[in-house]
């Protein structure tokens, strides 16, 4: 029995229906078929035309299917590391003026809160009318 187009190295259903639109139907066919021919089908370039058309006629003259070659075998990317678990510092006891300090501070985060809010709604605003704009 003659062997089939998708029997061919590098013709798989999708090509195989793209070729048959054209008229190459069999393997016998496509490796008659000139290589303009074959690389009018879409999806078939120059060099893929002349490599399948290459391999069509060694499945025809051999008889039988073509084996594909082996792929080269992938290295495996190393797991990322994990990073060592570092020790905990303690604290230091504070001074007075350093607590003095920490009291103070919380008010001063809140107002930089308040300031990063409405930047962020101000950046909101000009991003919505920016999309208006026709």
């Amino acid at each position: 029995m003659a062997p089939s187009i998708t029997d061919v190295r590098g013709i798989g259903a999708s090509a195989a229906e793209a070729l048959a639109k054209q008229g190459l139907k069999t393997a016998e066919g496509l490796a008659s078929a000139p290589v303009a021919t074959i690389a009018a089908v879409p999806g078939f370039s120059e060099a893929r035309a002349a490599t399948v058309k290459q391999a069509a006629a060694d499945l025809v003259a051999g008889g039988g299917a073509v084996a594909s070659k082996p792929r080269p075998a992938t290295k495996k990317k190393a797991a990322p590391r994990k990073k060592a678990a570092t020790a905990t510092k303690t604290a230091a006891p504070k001074s007075a003026a350093a607590k003095a300090q920490e009291e103070l501070k919380p008010a001063d985060e809140k107002k930089d809160k308040k300031g990063k809010k409405r930047k962020k709604k101000d950046k909101k605003k000009k991003g919505k009318k920016k999309g208006k704009k026709k």
